[in-house]
């Protein structure tokens, strides 16, 4: 089941005739007489709106948002928007706007640009849908009371300095910060966005690489380079750069091949055989750092009928490698981790023996417990690769006697029974990160809102606090493994598989992503027509 990424601690339009397309026939991106490149990307799904948290125009906003704080391929941060985001204590934090940098209609940004759009975007009143992202800045809670009305209008942690420098004071040490002004949720807006936000959101004023110059939600958008834009621009990309809307990826990847479009990103599991054969390794490019990862979560209320040698035994009976190799014909690795290969914390094989497939030793653990009985998998109905992987797991434990009754529930109504407490037994769970940091994947287990799990284990949350407190990023890794360990011991979230992102693609571009996290808009155009 895919959970929504609420974390901080991811009509079928008919393909156009091959002359009315902005890409060549041969599969090449197009250039113009003038040497100008135009690139079509697949757009999953209708382009409901561009701002805001994760959405299916993300990659759009991406492309038209200039956020203060850039992700580099190998997961590092630069500085975009920002001219400089300091600390001494990890708690208060300096930030420098870089100067001269503007919106497409030419507005200035400086200082008071973001300190007005964080204020806006953080009070609950305007009801915006990145307001989560301010959780842990001072005076958030304030905003947004649990009951009754707001208690003011701006973040008390949030101080306009001068022109060129706020201050943003966090609720705790959090060594994240740089790493959280690099999200869309804190794209800067100009005034005039705070009059009628919704009306913003259809055409939105950016202050990146790219400008909106045409949306129809249901069919395209059209972005193209500002030229007045002073900051950072992907090398090789596009001049005219164009996102398709498609509903269905079987229809997208068949354009992608007949060279009708030039990108598609996240090929998906079932159709990447067909990828390497139809596509080559020309076409289809695997991103060497994972963002999603696939778990076996157990609830801690589910305790006195699954104890953890049940837990224990459970995920010693699946074969992780033969999953990813046989299954899934290496559209995911085995993970022994809680967190994928994009975190600099990650140790390869620190779930130990018990990611490791051993029915022997699993059929051992359930006698040492006296366990007979059965145990429900509930998954999402809608996902054929969680069928898949809980019928493996079930045709498993039949071999050790071990009844695992594949369960299929609709993801509607899975979410609601576990956001109520409601699970019978284990569910399968997807999950994305915003960025490539620990915090996303170990802080997260320790909000409730995010996993519904009633988990708690003092030692490894204070590991925790004192990981995003740490100076130097040797200690907090250290740290976080600490609390991984803690965690793992539990048994209360199981690694299985990190998926493998592959972008297919015409020849004649490159991907390139940011952490792990493919964006379309750094795709880099490599020849033309």
């Amino acid at each position: 089941m895919t959970r929504l990424t609420k974390r901080i601690a991811v009509g079928i339009v008919a393909a156009a005739a091959c002359a009315t397309t902005l890409t060549g026939c041969l599969g090449q991106p197009s250039g113009g007489a003038d040497g100008k490149t135009s690139l079509v990307a697949v757009n999953n799904g209708e382009i409901q709106r561009i701002t805001g948290a994760q959405n299916a125009g993300s990659q759009i906003a991406m492309a038209i948002c200039e956020p203060l704080t850039g992700i580099a391929d190998d997961g590092s941060i630069f500085m975009r928007g920002a001219a400089s985001v300091e600390s001494k204590d990890q708690t208060t934090w300096t930030v420098k706007v870089a100067k001269g940098h503007t919106f497409s209609d030419g507005t200035k940004i400086d200082a008071k640009t973001y300190v007005d759009t964080f204020d806006f975007v953080a009070n609950g009143a305007n009801a915006m849908p990145s307001n989560f992202a301010y959780e842990q800045i001072q005076g958030y809670d304030e905003l947004n009371p649990a009951e009754g009305e707001p208690t003011g209008t701006a973040l008390s942690g949030l101080k306009l300095v001068d022109d060129d420098t706020f201050t943003l004071t966090m609720k705790s040490p959090n060594n994240d910060v740089p790493y959280l002004l690099s999200m869309l949720s804190f794209c800067p807006m100009p005034e005039s966005a705070f009059k009628d936000p919704v009306a913003y959101d259809k055409k939105p004023i950016g202050n990146g690489v790219y400008t909106l110059k045409s949306l129809d939600p249901q069919v395209e958008a059209v972005l193209t380079k500002d030229p007045e834009y002073k900051g950072w621009v992907p090398k090789g990309a596009a001049d005219t750069l164009t996102f398709r809307v498609y509903t269905d990826t079987n229809t997208a990847y068949q354009d992608v091949v007949a060279g009708n479009a030039d990108v598609l990103r996240s090929l998906p599991p079932g159709l990447i055989a067909q990828g390497r054969n139809a596509l080559g390794k020309e076409g289809l490019t695997a991103i060497d750092r994972n963002t999603l990862q696939t778990y076996i979560a157990w609830p801690t209320y589910l305790d006195a009928t699954y104890p953890v040698e049940v837990r224990q035994a459970f995920s010693m009976i699946v074969n992780r490698e033969s999953i990813s190799k046989d299954l899934f014909k290496g559209a995911t690795l085995p993970a022994t981790s809680l967190m994928p290969n994009s975190v600099s914390a990650y140790r390869e094989g620190a779930c130990g023996q018990y990611c490791t497939y051993d029915p022997d030793a699993a059929k051992a653990l359930l006698a040492k417990a006296g366990f007979t009985g059965s145990i429900p998998l509930n998954y999402a109905s809608s996902s054929t690769t969680d069928a898949a992987t809980a019928l493996a797991i079930s045709n498993s434990a039949k071999e050790i006697g071990l009844d695992v009754e594949p369960k299929p529930v609709p993801a509607a109504t899975l979410s609601d029974t576990i956001n109520k407490y409601g699970l019978d037994g284990p569910s399968i769970q997807l999950w994305g990160s915003s960025f490539p940091r620990a915090s996303e994947w170990i802080a997260s287990i320790f909000v409730d809102a995010n996993y519904r799990l009633k988990y708690d284990n003092p030692t490894a949350a204070d590991q925790v606090k004192q990981a995003l407190a740490a100076g130097d990023e040797k200690q907090a890794d250290a740290l976080w493994q600490k609390a991984e360990d803690g965690v793992l011991a539990d048994q209360v979230l199981q690694p299985l598989y990190q998926q493998v992102m592959y972008i297919a693609h015409t020849k004649c571009v490159t991907p390139h992503a940011a952490g792990g996290d493919m964006q379309i808009y750094r795709t880099e155009v490599t020849c033309s027509q």
